[in-house]
């Protein structure tokens, strides 16, 4: 098996600066959140209903409104 003098992982996974996948997984952590509210969690007479089965999302989203009203 030839390599062609390149490194076997490069431009891969592990080629990554460091913490990259965590602020990847931060932000898409955050679209998915968005999404799901824009979705469902607006629902008139469902938000109640949709904050307590969806409490992660809800912490991320209800920063994310403290963060707007404070710096927006």
């Amino acid at each position: 098996m030839e390599q062609y003098s390149a490194l076997p992982l490069a431009g891969g996974l592990l080629d990554q600066p460091a913490g990259m996948l965590k602020k990847i997984r931060i932000v898409m952590n955050v679209f998915h959140s968005v999404k799901l509210y824009e979705q469902q969690g607006r629902k008139a007479g469902e938000m109640v209903k949709w904050k307590q089965e969806h409490e992660d999302a809800w912490n991320i989203i209800s920063e994310i409104n403290e963060l707007r009203e404070r710096y927006g």
